[in-house]
């Protein structure tokens, strides 16, 4: 297909569509407890994305969008770095004097949070090193 203006929006729409809805379908699979479904929903959700972007012939994204890439990661990250300083510390306080209780996926996500800091501060340290 040849690129034209509205038929890059159509593709750049559905491709991002398509990646929003296999979050949420793998978020709806585990709530409903059927995650192997969710991973499957996710799976071919996310495929479906990945040859609709493969199908448009030309840039679907352009440095406009790698700017806006930037930032909304960076963003992200200073929202959940934030957020996982505030919530596991205190969840873990609450687990300690016996107010909740800490389920076996907290301890997954805590260590999963706590390894994408790490990454992140590594790549820090790598660009800081590289720049120098």
């Amino acid at each position: 297909m040849s690129p034209n203006t509205s038929s890059e929006r159509t593709y750049r729409l559905l491709y991002i569509g398509l990646w929003a809805l296999s979050g949420v379908a793998l978020a709806a699979g585990v709530v409903a407890g059927y995650p192997l479904i969710g991973v499957g929903a996710f799976a071919a959700l996310g495929l479906a994305a990945l040859l609709t972007f493969r199908r448009y012939d030309g840039p679907l994204f352009d440095e406009r969008d790698e700017r806006r890439q930037a930032a909304a990661s960076k963003r992200t990250l200073a929202v959940m770095g934030v957020t996982s300083a505030v919530v596991f510390p205190g969840v873990t306080a609450l687990w300690a004097l016996g107010v909740v209780e800490w389920p076996l996926w907290l301890t997954h996500i805590a260590f999963f949070v706590a390894a994408l800091t790490f990454v992140h501060v590594g790549s820090t340290m790598y660009e800081s090193a590289r720049a120098a």
